[in-house]
């Protein structure tokens, strides 16, 4: 697995953009797997997507095909001018990305979509939030997409039972790696290292994660550290801790998510992706208290 020690983050901003969209270049099919509120899986719709550079160095178009069952087909066509949409949608050396709202303001909608790449396989993760005249948002859906890119070696992916959950074992012990912090300022990323712990105390599960932990984007106004929490069980494949909840999904995927996230509450939606049981791709996103997008980071991670 690559990791990020060697990575130079001098044109991270600018040139490299580019380089690292291209490695999402091609044609990715898969499903959209859509699920409600409570974590239950809603539907499945197929998809292909292809990212074209039809301009070198100066211009990529996107266009997204989904086929709902017993509807017409709906074709979304999006265009990429050089360097990239920086920092809305910013890319990471791997080829993952992260795009959402710069900040939660109320009454507007709020989401945030994520990307996960490895060789010929892609997860991608979108969350849709509705505002409230309280100030808070309301999760409306959560829809998860795996993908893989034909070659001749890649493997297809199927349309997997929505009962087949990711293990709560594949979560516990320690995980370590490499990760790279891209503040929504601009300034120059960081390089790091990253240290996650999850484990049960009965039905519950604690996690600690002091991945950046000593860069105030981590600093708390819920009465916890930020980096130890522990979420109390809902039920097999979700646990909560205050407004947060984590979920277990299938294609090996556990993510954060808020059902009603306050006004004036800090915000961390985070997807993880297990390649194996020893490997995993994790990336974050993180808002302050006022509703503020402040950074995202990416962490590679294997298993102590």
């Amino acid at each position: 697995m690559m990791q990020f020690a060697d990575t130079s983050i001098t044109n991270l901003w600018s040139d490299d953009q580019w380089n690292y969209i291209r490695k999402n270049v091609g044609e990715w099919r898969g499903w959209f797997r859509q699920f409600a509120t409570d974590a239950t899986w809603v539907r499945d719709t197929p998809s292909v997507l292809t990212l074209e550079e039809d301009r070198p160095n100066q211009h990529m178009t996107l266009v997204l095909k989904r086929t709902p069952e017993g509807k017409p087909s709906q074709t979304v066509k999006r265009e990429l001018g050089y360097p990239g949409a920086t920092p809305y949608i910013c890319f990471f050396p791997t080829g993952a990305f992260s795009q959402g709202a710069i900040q939660r303001r109320p009454w507007s909608s709020f989401g945030a979509e994520f990307s996960l790449l490895s060789d010929h396989r892609r997860m991608r993760l979108v969350q849709l939030y509705n505002g409230a005249a309280s100030g808070e948002h309301i999760l409306e859906y959560v829809t998860l997409i795996p993908e893989y890119r034909p070659t001749g070696t890649s493997e297809k992916i199927s349309a997997a039972p929505a009962a087949e959950r990711l293990p709560l074992d594949s979560l516990l012990g320690t995980w370590q790696g490499s990760s790279i912090y891209l503040p929504a300022t601009m300034e120059t990323p960081l390089l790091g290292t990253s240290h996650w712990q999850a484990k049960t105390s009965g039905a519950d599960l604690v996690i600690s994660d002091h991945t950046f932990s000593d860069h105030t984007f981590l600093d708390r106004t819920d009465g916890t550290d930020g980096k130890t929490q522990c979420f109390r069980a809902i039920d097999p494949h979700r646990w909560q801790a205050g407004p947060m909840q984590y979920w277990l999904l299938p294609g090996n995927v556990s993510c954060t998510v808020y059902p009603q996230l306050p006004r004036d509450h800090q915000a961390r939606i985070e997807l993880c992706w297990y390649l194996s049981p020893q490997r995993r791709q994790r990336i974050v996103r993180d808002y302050d208290n006022q509703g503020n997008w402040i950074g995202t980071f990416l962490a590679l991670e294997t298993r102590a």
